[in-house]
């Protein structure tokens, strides 16, 4: 008959060619070890780009815990067993190899050693994160990006052995190496050609194992050597992709990759410094932000700033605008201690001016346009008022001292507003007589040190101000300042060691580094000898690079300075990096670059906060800055995409629930079986099962007459007991017919089923 299938015939070397595929092999068929080719060309292509980024120096390789979670993945997905009692077993695996990969990164004369070094800096890695504290140790980050490589690996080999599906294991991995290769500079077409070369293959691969898988059940023949005759020709189409890609311009995919990425990363990264906290000196090479004005002031290293455009300032001169503070020092960078937090309207004061007592010091106001979003507000000096709603953030217990101003409803791009801050104007002779009656609040706050600072960083401090011969806490102040600016200012600097404290790194061992640097180390000298000091971040307006009073702040302006305390007179800036002018009097943020013979506005403090004070009594032009009406771009409805993604991931839900329940069951069914097995399920839901005495040919024949579909039931009959009681090779019934026949019953029947559902109840007799 024209349906059966005759055998090929095949030559000796062809007989030959088989028997020697068929002979006993490891784990898998030969055509297996194909695929499995393929896949290490495709992922180890995603380990060299990760290498290439250099995230961490001396960053254990990727390509053996790629290869291992390939295999460990491929082995368990062989495995005719059940999945949840193999995947301990192959974690468990990828734990050793992660441990392994890892443990070449900690300190150690030899393995054993290493080991040791590994658990104990993990176990204070989690302690830091238990405590909220910051880490200056890359292991923990090695380990992570080590078991998410593992992991990745492992998955893909569970999809493309078990699952069969060359998608979900691709997919993936090419969101990664985009997105790892938007960080890199230049073109990089090496891992990404190699990357799309073996995800063709591999695609590719997959779909012919699934056709021979099918043509083996079907019973038809095909020949022995279809895969090397098939990987031929995707070879030659992918090379032809290749070429393309070869020549597309790269750079602005990567840009894109990027754009994509950081949209979908921004409101996690705005709600959160934990990574930076805890991951803080892997090098991104993308001139991230350096300050995030989060609850954490990491001291970093190799720091690359960026020249992104983030405001448009009118400031009356050049100097510091002030963003927030930090004032717990931990050894590895700052935290913000307790703070409490209240909201403000906009043009409403933000200080008890009860409490706001300092004397000399003038009043100015900033003018900012948004250019990347933020939150935090910029102020002239410390923070007062603000021309939109507010949350400031004031130390515990005190409400005379604003540590940070926010924007109650976030800033987006094109978005502006008004800050008023104060300055100190006081004379040298104020500062040297302000004395050491320090407030409580101050003397609470603002001296604090972890226990375990070197001795030695005090040590350095009294020696240099015992050599300047200072007595007064603003001479000391002096001469520390000048002294941390004899450091080099220099970005491309090693952070601290894991367990060292950054001072004591950088005073002795390191002896350079950028602003972080000094202002750490002359905010901790300063407390070591009992002076309040606090590091303060913001951004730097550098003379000259604005029109009249109009300033752009670039990514590369960020700075951080040290603010001290003179009781009377509030907080005092000071400068400790040599980049730039020295602080300590006058200007904008204390910054010694204009002439200050007339000062912007110059009330009192005092006269600016008195009793019943109201935003009327405010000085003009003052009062005109807070009355101005903000510019606010209305952010964009999140709450329709939540609700549209809410119904869509209800109607996904719905819908993979009624796939499973329908196909429960049919697990081990395929072909025409499971079109049986289909149609006897829905024709019982419509009320007309098979009974018990019937063979599947009386039950067609009942079941198709009674939805005038005789001749297509009878049609899947003979299919079903073709399949089920017939020889492969004599099918009188291809699949199109038997397919075309279920289409036509699952119509008729689904029909019925509604017919059956929509019929009221019949009425009880009475």
């Amino acid at each position: 008959m024209a349906s059966i299938n005759p055998p090929l015939e095949r030559s000796a070397g062809r007989r030959v060619g088989v028997a020697a595929l068929q002979a006993p092999r490891l784990v898998m068929s030969w055509e297996d070890w194909l695929t499995f080719a393929a896949a290490a060309i495709t992922f180890i292509s995603v380990a060299v780009s990760l290498e290439q980024a250099n995230w961490v120096d001396d960053m254990p390789a990727f390509v053996p815990t790629t290869i291992a979670g390939l295999l460990i993945g491929m082995v368990a997905a062989r495995i005719k067993f059940f999945a949840a009692a193999i995947h301990p077993v192959g974690l468990a695996l990828g734990l050793v190899v992660v441990v392994l990969a890892a443990q070449s990164y900690a300190d150690g004369a030899g393995l054993g050693d290493r080991l040791i070094d590994f658990r104990i800096r993990m176990q204070e890695w989690w302690a830091v994160v238990r405590a909220g504290d910051i880490s200056n140790d890359n292991l923990p980050f090695v380990t992570l990006v080590h078991a998410l490589i593992f992991l990745a690996m492992y998955f893909a080999a569970w999809s493309l052995y078990r699952w069969q599906n060359a998608w979900l294991a691709v997919i993936p991995s090419g969101v990664i190496l985009l997105t790892n290769i938007s960080f890199l500079s230049g073109q990089p077409s090496g891992a990404f050609v190699t990357f799309l070369f073996g995800a063709i293959v591999l695609i590719a691969r997959l779909h012919l194992q699934k056709n021979q898988t099918q043509w083996k059940r079907e019973g038809i023949e095909y020949p022995d050597f279809i895969s090397v005759s098939a990987i031929q020709l995707t070879v030659a189409v992918a090379a032809g992709l290749i070429i393309a890609a070869w020549w597309m311009p790269l750079g602005n995919q990567a840009k894109a990759a990027e754009s994509v990425f950081n949209t979908i990363a921004k409101p996690i990264t705005n709600q959160s410094d934990s990574l930076v906290r805890l991951f803080h000196n892997i090098d991104s090479r993308k001139g991230a932000q350096l300050h995030s004005f989060g609850s954490t002031l990491p001291i970093q290293g190799k720091v690359s700033l960026g020249t992104k455009d983030l405001f448009e300032v009118q400031s009356p001169e050049a100097g510091l605008i002030r963003a927030t503070s930090y004032d717990v020092y931990t050894g590895n960078g700052w935290k913000q201690g307790k703070r409490d937090t209240q909201r403000v309207d906009a043009a409403a004061t933000g200080v008890d001016e009860q409490e706001a007592t300092y004397e000399s010091r003038d009043v100015s106001i900033l003018r900012v346009t948004v250019l990347d979003p933020e939150s935090t507000l910029l102020t002239p000096g410390s923070p007062i008022a603000a021309n939109i709603d507010t949350t400031i953030e004031t130390p515990k217990g005190f409400k005379g001292d604003i540590e940070e101003m926010r924007s109650r409803r976030g800033l987006k791009k094109g978005d502006t507003y008004n800050t008023i801050g104060t300055q100190s104007r006081a004379t040298l002779v104020q500062l040297l007589e302000a004395g050491t009656d320090y407030p409580d609040w101050v003397a609470e706050r603002y001296v604090q040190l972890p226990e375990d600072l070197p001795e030695r960083v005090a040590n350095e401090a009294a020696r240099v101000i015992a050599e300047a011969n200072a007595v007064t806490p603003y001479e000391k102040a002096k001469a520390l300042e000048a002294y941390i600016r004899t450091f080099p200012y220099d970005l491309e600097v090693e952070s601290p060691p894991p367990g060292r404290d950054a001072v004591d790194f950088f005073l002795f061992e390191l002896k350079r580094g950028y602003f972080d640097y000094q202002s750490t180390a002359l905010a901790v000298m300063l407390r070591t000898q009992g002076i309040p000091a606090k590091v303060t971040v913001g951004y730097v307006l550098d003379p000259g690079t604005g029109t009249e009073t109009t300033y752009t702040v670039r990514k590369d302006n960020a700075y951080s300075w040290v603010e001290v305390f003179f009781p009377g007179l509030g907080w005092i800036d000071f400068n400790p990096t040599a980049d730039r002018p020295e602080g300590g009097v006058g200007g904008l943020g204390s910054l010694d670059l204009m002439p200050q013979d007339e000062p912007f506005i110059s009330p009192d403090l005092g006269d600016l906060f008195g009793d019943g004070l109201t935003p009327d009594d405010i000085p003009s032009p003052v009062t005109d800055a807070l009355a101005e009406t903000p510019t606010v771009n209305e952010p964009f409805n999140w709450m329709i995409v939540w609700v549209l993604a809410g119904i869509l991931t209800v109607v996904a839900a719905a819908g993979l629930t009624g796939r499973v329940a329908w196909n429960w069951g049919m697990g081990g069914l395929e072909g025409r079986a499971q079109l049986w097995a289909k149609t006897q399920r829905l024709a019982g839901w419509a009320g007309l099962g098979s009974r018990q005495a019937e063979t599947p040919r009386e039950w067609s024949r009942r079941m198709g007459r009674a939805i005038e579909q005789e001749q297509a039931a009878l049609t899947l009959s003979d299919a079903y007991e073709e399949t089920r009681y017939g020889r492969p090779d004599l099918q009188r019934i291809d699949e199109k017919q038997a397919s075309e026949s279920y289409q036509s019953l699952r119509g008729a029947l689904l029909g019925k089923l509604m017919r059956r559902k929509q019929r009221p109840p019949r009425s009880k007799k009475a």
